[in-house]
């Protein structure tokens, strides 16, 4: 069994997201969206990084784009260059029929990451620690530069988009976040009036033990290859759901909740992989923990929030809350009843 899944990730791992031309390269739309994201991060990496690391400042493309993140990169760019076009015109709401049709890059896309994700990250991780080895101030010293790019490129850019918004509570927020975070000494100050000392090193410690959880839950969702059993699972569940009044994706409750539950029922040929309710199981043991252990900071955050939005903000915050909560109920009501026995 573990023989098939290899050589199926294999063949995955070598397969191609990129339109191409006859001669094996990009064809035009897509080498210029490479081509753009590759300027940009040559720019932000030349602004970032010029005084705290000059050597990741010029070899910045390369440690991005190059070596064991070069084949990674290039499928994701044309992945989401496949996705920009897909959907950048359409103007009404996605579809659960949509989704599905999507299945079948979420997998391609999750299996590549499989593959290749883990070097990806050793070799941007080598390249950032060598800039922490030859200086000691390499994170004040990037977050300074950091600053000074937000400020001079990018702020007034941000302003712009916010004030041209409709959504109330979106400029609200925004607007509040600009007002009151300037600098990490900002970001600094915030964070040491919500957390104490004792906080903050819980914290540090529980990011830290999640951080080694997810990365061995990775890895044995790769290892089961469930990118593939999960792809199988959910393009017949959202084809099915895709009908009657199921119209919108960003919607269980009601028909879409419905439409799921009756496909599901019984169905021997379509199943919730193990593999998959693993992961689920333990985002649920996660959200728990995190909801007992750090309530009543949440709580404080949320009064110090509300005493800073207006009626209409903290009135539409309260919808988008009950509503989160309403369709996570239906979700977990149709997960409980139709979850596989696993060993």
């Amino acid at each position: 069994m573990k023989l098939l899944v290899l050589l199926a990730l294999t063949a995955v791992v070598l397969a191609d997201l990129c339109p191409r031309n006859k001669k094996g390269g990009l064809h035009k739309g897509p080498r210029k969206f490479v081509d753009g994201a590759k300027s940009a991060v040559r720019v932000a990496g030349t602004a970032l990084f010029t005084v705290s690391c000059s050597a990741l400042s010029n070899n910045i493309e390369s440690v991005v784009f190059g070596g064991n993140c070069a084949h990674l990169t290039e499928q994701a760019m044309c992945y989401g260059y496949t996705m920009k076009k897909k959907y950048e015109k359409q103007t009404g709401p996605v579809s659960y029929g949509q989704l599905a049709g999507d299945m079948d890059g979420v997998r391609d896309m999750g299996n590549l990451a499989c593959g290749h994700a883990r070097a990806c990250y050793d070799q941007i991780a080598a390249a950032v620690k060598s800039c922490m080895d030859g200086n000691s101030n390499f994170v004040e010293q990037t977050l300074e530069a950091a600053e000074l790019m937000y400020s001079l490129t990018y702020k007034s850019e941000v302003q712009k988009i916010v004030d041209s918004s409709s959504e109330p509570l979106f400029k609200e927020l925004a607007n509040l976040v600009m007002d009151n975070f300037n600098s990490a000494a900002d970001i600094e100050a915030a964070l040491n009036s919500f957390f104490s000392k004792e906080n903050q090193s819980e914290i540090v410690t529980d990011a830290e033990f999640a951080r080694k959880q997810f990365i061995t839950i990775a890895q044995g969702f790769c290892d089961d290859g469930c990118f593939d059993k999960s792809a199988a699972f959910f393009e017949p569940l959202f084809t099915a759901m895709d009908a009657g009044q199921c119209t919108v994706a960003s919607e269980f409750c009601g028909p879409c909740k419905e439409n799921a539950a009756n496909f599901l029922d019984g169905n021997q040929n379509v199943v919730m992989p193990c593999c998959l309710k693993k992961v689920a199981e333990t985002g649920f043991r996660a959200y728990n923990r995190v909801e007992e252990k750090y309530r009543s900071i949440i709580d404080r955050f949320d009064a110090d929030l509300s005493e800073q939005l207006s009626d209409e903000a903290n009135y539409r915050i309260k919808g988008i809350v009950n509503e989160l909560k309403e369709q996570s109920a239906c979700i977990k009501e149709v997960y409980d009843g139709n979850k596989p026995e696993c060993a």
